[in-house]
């Protein structure tokens, strides 16, 4: 009996023993893991300008006692996080940190980022990698959105390559999938599932319900930790049942190609409603116009919502309620991040020059990092004369995403219109000037003859249309490819029909194939928002961008 009892000792022992270096063994693969993550990290010479990097002039207006306050998260260059004031002076970076994107302050201080590496990443406030989650499947890549769930698990949105639908996974902190949801399985949940699209579903943001007034009075759709998503493809945002996985309540009426659904919070006004930011998507060649709507669940009405002939994104873009009234709204591909009151007063406006990417403002006391500080010194910054209302990129922009063709002429790839006669009506800014290149194809050509003639006109109401070029040109003209210069400043503020067309004949079966329009390029020297030019990206986040890029949907 005694040796039997012996056996068993040693045994539990020897278990115990193995289990103890297993897991200590695993912990030193975890963390010769975590290096090894960061040391692959290429790096991006185009950043050195980081540590002198005063971002203070991009503050264009800002009211101390109108606005919430608090502290600005946002990606730097779309890539490096950082913490900013109000008035837009530094707090707080995490320099060598590389996200894509989403980011997350925890209120730990724990920052979590969707990598430029396709990894779920958790840093700590001086930068170090704490954990790290890759996809099971190696062609899918994590996209959009990743939050920390009330349980302390991460929830990460992803996109299925091989069936090109987005699921979504929780994680648990020994990166084991504990719950999943994948929108292949809910196909016929979804009135406006387009079964013959390539991308059908584009989820774009995930929240998670907080307490609501909806479920206290007795509506189990809304429990909160039920997951609200937004489908940009879709047109929709619904509510996942966390218990059940299946989709007990959506919404489509009036939304186009939507952003950044949340469900606000008990304590605040407007609590239970959903708010979210309509982008307008498929009104890009006439009004060009973005909502910001808050929506009862229940009876499906919008109670509230803001825009403004100014405002305008046609992709990305978020709205964060904030403490009290306002509201962060980043009109990202407008170029802008602003704060409003509920009646749509601007009182903090941000300008960087790039595309602002999903920013988020947090408390003062957010995490003890953060409410170890001292208290900022607010300086407002009042709207000068000479910055009257901004305009966002997108409602001067000849033509946006996808809508142009690229092709090399005269030497060189460019963005081309679509075809030889286009109008688009356009809201110009102050101190507006334009840059268009047109001409004849010298390769296309071929020898062959042709005479083409080129007209760009602008039409603001008040008379006859003005035009701006009128040139002829031949097979033997001295340039057959043209570069032109306008001012517009006639024009700010005013919203204007703006026409090319092109006429030509020769010796071939359509002479106009062999002529070309460049997309005008309007700019504004007073508001000198982000202009167009490419981010200089390392050969990984090229790489992977250009994947994720052509899976979502942004580029052929």
């Amino acid at each position: 009996m005694l040796r039997r009892i012996a056996i068993f000792i040693v045994a539990v022992a020897a278990v115990t023993i193995l289990l103890v270096l297993m897991r200590a063994l695993n912990e030193r693969w975890r963390e010769a893991q975590l290096v090894a993550i960061e040391d692959a990290v290429e790096p991006d010479k185009h950043l050195a300008d980081l540590p002198d990097l005063d971002p203070t002039s991009w503050v264009r207006q800002y009211r101390p006692e109108a606005s919430a306050g608090g502290y600005n998260l946002i990606l730097y260059k779309r890539r490096v996080p950082m913490i900013i004031d109000m008035n837009s002076r530094i707090v707080h970076m995490w320099p060598e940190v590389r996200a894509n994107q989403r980011i997350r302050l925890n209120r730990d201080g724990t920052l979590v980022v969707i990598g430029t590496d396709n990894l779920i990443k958790e840093y700590d406030w001086e930068g170090k990698l704490r954990w790290f989650y890759r996809l099971p499947i190696e062609d899918d890549f994590p996209h959009h959105d990743v939050i920390r769930l009330g349980n302390g698990n991460y929830l990460v949105l992803a996109r299925h390559q091989e069936t090109r639908t987005d699921f979504l996974q929780e994680v648990n902190r020994k990166g084991r999938v504990v719950w999943e949801w994948r929108s292949i399985d809910h196909v016929d949940d979804f009135p406006t599932w387009d079964r013959e699209a390539r991308h059908p579903t584009h989820l774009n943001s995930i929240h998670e319900l907080p307490a609501n007034r909806w479920f206290d009075g007795g509506d189990e759709r809304f429990r909160p930790g039920n997951i609200l998503v937004s489908a940009r493809n879709l047109n929709t945002i619904f509510i996942i049942d966390k218990r059940s996985t299946e989709v007990v309540w959506q919404y489509s009426r009036g939304l186009d190609y939507q952003h950044e659904a949340t469900m606000m919070e008990k304590g605040e006004p407007g609590a239970g409603r959903i708010l979210l930011f309509n982008n307008g998507r498929h009104d890009l060649y006439d009004y060009r116009r973005t909502l910001v709507q808050e929506i009862d669940p229940i009876s499906g009405e919008v109670e509230w919502e803001y825009g403004s002939r100014f405002f305008f994104s046609s992709i990305v873009g978020t709205v964060q309620k904030l403490p009290g009234a306002n509201f962060l709204i980043a009109s990202s591909r407008g170029g802008r991040v602003f704060e409003i009151t509920p009646v749509g007063e601007i009182v903090w406006e941000w300008v960087p020059p790039y595309f602002p990417m999903r920013p988020e403002r947090v408390p003062y006391d957010h995490c003890p990092q953060l409410a170890a500080l001292p208290w900022p010194a607010d300086t407002k910054v009042p709207e000068q004369e000479n910055r009257r209302p901004f305009v966002d990129v997108g409602l001067y922009r000849f033509s946006l995403t996808k809508d142009f063709v690229i092709q090399t002429v005269a030497g060189r790839s460019r963005r081309l219109v679509r075809t030889d006669n286009e109008c688009r009506e356009l809201l110009i800014p102050p101190g507006a000037a334009m840059q268009v290149e047109f001409g004849i194809d010298e390769e296309r050509l071929d020898g062959r003859w042709v005479e083409a003639r080129f007209r760009l006109t602008v039409d603001d109401g008040s008379g006859p249309p003005e035009a701006l070029i009128d040139r002829s040109l031949t097979a033997e003209s001295k340039s057959l490819w043209w570069k032109s210069n306008l001012r517009l400043g006639q024009f700010a503020y005013k919203r204007v029909t703006m026409c090319i067309s092109t006429e030509a004949q020769g010796g071939m079966e359509d002479p106009l194939e062999v002529v070309a329009w460049e997309i005008p390029l309007i700019t504004s020297r007073v508001q000198r928002p982000f202009q167009g030019k490419l981010e200089i990206l390392t050969e990984q986040e090229r790489r992977l961008r250009e994947q994720q890029l052509k899976a979502l949907g942004y580029v052929q």
